[in-house]
């Protein structure tokens, strides 16, 4: 185990500490979620903004962190791949209440930062720094990009598959272009992540960025149907209840 800064103890998936990690973060949410059902929900929206605005804290630390122990990489540790950015979006989207922004990255987080979780590509074991940074922002993402959806009645709809699709291009070359300055591989858009994750089983490049396009497509398909069976069956389990 290693201390804030200590670089000993390397992370490996799917061991005790992979488990211990989600279901700390299970407890978690069960704890909030059961202080969170007496209250309004403008007063949840409070709470869930300023939980984005944590995840964007302790996502900015990390640059001088990483300045404070003469680590710090332009190429890798500006806040430009999904998963970096995303918190400063979820605090868009809890400020605005904007139902269209959220319904453009929902997808993104249920198919690549729950990945993210699964896979993981955290370099150090807890309890370092950039350990607990992955952590925090990777599975509180999934919290906030469901609860509009479980808990506020926020609805999708299949043209926010196309949304989806249009941003993630639209962000992919506005990082290809940055990544050309900076000779980085941010969104991931330049080559394949090191190590073993889910895009070890496509293709080389560039084809696995087309490869990826169809799965994203084919996988935020399958997701609107999933939200849209429970949707309907919660709705049918209304209407046997007030019958």
């Amino acid at each position: 185990m290693n201390t804030f800064f200590e670089t000993t103890h390397l992370f490996a998936s799917y061991t005790a500490e992979h488990l211990l990690v989600a279901l700390a973060f299970v407890l978690f949410v069960v704890l909030l979620l059961r202080w969170m059902k007496t209250r309004s929900q403008e007063e949840q929206r409070k709470v869930l903004l300023s939980y984005a605005f944590l995840l964007s804290f302790v996502q900015l630390g990390k640059i001088p962190l990483n300045l404070y122990t003469g680590t710090f990489d332009i190429t890798s540790d500006i806040p430009l791949h999904m998963c970096n950015f995303l918190p400063f979006v979820m605090v868009w989207i809890y400020t605005s209440k904007s139902r269209k922004v959220w319904s453009a990255v929902f997808f993104w987080v249920v198919l690549g930062v729950s990945q993210a979780n699964i896979t993981p590509s955290v370099e150090f074991s807890l309890f370092h720094y950039d350990a607990i940074r992955y952590w925090m922002v990777h599975m509180g993402l999934v919290l906030l990009a469901l609860y509009p959806l479980i808990f506020w009645g926020w609805d999708l709809e299949l043209k926010d598959i196309g949304r989806t699709l249009l941003w993630l291009n639209v962000t992919a070359v506005i990082i290809y272009g940055a990544n050309l300055l900076l000779g980085s591989n941010y969104f991931y858009v330049m080559g394949k992540p090191e190590g073993t994750t889910f895009f070890s089983i496509l293709p080389p490049w560039p084809t696995y960025l087309i490869v990826l396009e169809v799965i994203v497509l084919i996988w935020s398909l399958m997701v609107y149907g999933v939200v849209r069976l429970f949707k309907r069956r919660a709705s049918d389990i209304e209407v046997i209840l007030e019958g």
